[in-house]
Parts: structure tokens; C-alpha cells; sequence
């Protein structure tokens, strides 16, 4: 995994915004994005809106494989974070499972069932955006682990000594 950089290219993307960076509202959205990995959800993507979106700066988005998953994913992340001393200004479509949405004001989380997902786009709709792809071993790296000393990833193959 490597950070990725807002293209300079475009005209209304300040060039500066790189992820990962320290502020507040990235940490968070790696934090959402770790307790998803943690109960499986999949396709996890963080997106950078900051300078694009006066509604928050960062989205994050990932998918489970049935509404029963979706709504599971979103309750332990409402949950994991709330324990953590964030608490969510909105939740939408916990009842539905199709597409949960829950604000933490800076950072906005979309769970998605995968059909939902495809049909809204949103990293389509957002394409102008950074985009950060994360998996478990973003959270293996010791920059992340420096960032958040609670979570403890897998060890990931060929990290570990020779046997």
C-alpha cells in the first residue's frame, strides 16, 4: 500500500492534502476503517473530500455480504468508536441493511450491501477525490501502529522471522 496524493492536476484540489497525514479527521477514518476490517467488511476505500465536500472531510466506505452483515459491521463500528469517545451524529438505514450511513462529523461511513454499492457510485461520483485503498496490512505497517497503539494486526506473510 502506498499513500496516495490528491492529482495536482486538478484545478480545485489543493495539492497539498496527502494521505496519510495527522490530522484529526484521517486518524478517524483509519480507525472506522480498522474496526470494519476487523469483522470482515470488505472493498474498504477512504476518500478524501477536503476542499470538494462542506458536509465532512473524509468518506469511507466498505461493503458487507448480506443486510444481516451491514448492519453488523455498522453496529460494532458505532460501538468500537463510541467506546473510543467519538459519538455519531447521525446513523441512517440500520434498519434496511441495503446502505448504512453513519456521520462522526469529519468522517462520514458508508456500508454498503454490494449491489447498493454499485448502483450509487459513489467513488465514481467522488473520482476527483484521494483515495486510499486499506486492507489489514495497512494496519501491519509501523507508521499506522504509531498512529493507533490499540490495534494490533495480524502478522502478515513474510513479516515474521525465516523458519
Amino acid at each position: 500500500m502506498t499513500p496516495e496524493k490528491i492529482p495536482e492536476s486538478s484545478p480545485e484540489a489543493p495539492a497539498t492534502f496527502v494521505m496519510p497525514d495527522d490530522s484529526d479527521g484521517f486518524n478517524l477514518a483509519e480507525l472506522a476503517g480498522w474496526h470494519l476490517l476487523e469483522k470482515k467488511g470488505e472493498n474498504l476505500v477512504v476518500l478524501d473530500l477536503r476542499g470538494r465536500s462542506d458536509v465532512c472531510d473524509f468518506f469511507v466506505i466498505a461493503e458487507g455480504n448480506s443486510d444481516v452483515q451491514v448492519r453488523a459491521l455498522a453496529r460494532n463500528l458505532q460501538n468500537k468508536l463510541l467506546d473510543a469517545g467519538h459519538r455519531a451524529k447521525g446513523i441512517e438505514g440500520m434498519d434496511d441493511g441495503r446502505w448504512v450511513l453513519i456521520d462522526f462529523f469529519d468522517v462520514v461511513v458508508h456500508v454498503f450491501h454490494p449491489e447498493t454499492r454499485r448502483y450509487y457510485q459513489l467513488e465514481k461520483l467522488w473520482g476527483d477525490a484521494g483515495r486510499l485503498d486499506l486492507d489489514p496490512s495497512w494496519f501491519a505497517s509501523p507508521e499506522v501502529s504509531g498512529r493507533h497503539p490499540g490495534i494490533v494486526a495480524p502478522p502478515q506473510p513474510g513479516s515474521g522471522p525465516a523458519s
